[in-house]
């Protein structure tokens, strides 16, 4: 875990360093505003760190137990059949299935 630092930012090192402070201090600010979950599907790091986060809570807590893994098929919502259905034109399918769906 990051130490966080309180303090004017006059500048950083890199723009890694950067990008790092900003996703700490998001994840301060807006805890509990449930904008974690877009940050981090925003982000590409929502497998790295739910994943990581869940196999660490499934030892605690038995709620974790059986969790599904979070893959890129995660990143999408499925589109719901009807509307793929109501996509038709000339008897095709206008809408496509995201993957994994």
């Amino acid at each position: 875990t990051t130490k966080y630092k309180i303090g004017l930012y006059p500048a950083f090192a890199s723009q890694a360093t950067a990008r790092e402070a900003l996703r700490f201090e998001r994840r301060l600010e807006l805890a509990m505003e449930g904008g974690r979950y877009w940050d981090l599907t925003r982000w590409g790091v929502a497998a790295q760190v739910l994943n990581t986060h869940t196999a660490k809570e499934v030892t605690k807590m038995g709620c974790y137990i059986g969790s599904d893994v979070f893959t890129a098929k995660h990143n999408l919502y499925p589109i719901p059949s009807v509307e793929i259905e109501l996509s038709r034109i000339n008897g095709e399918a206008q809408l496509k299935q995201n993957p994994g769906y």
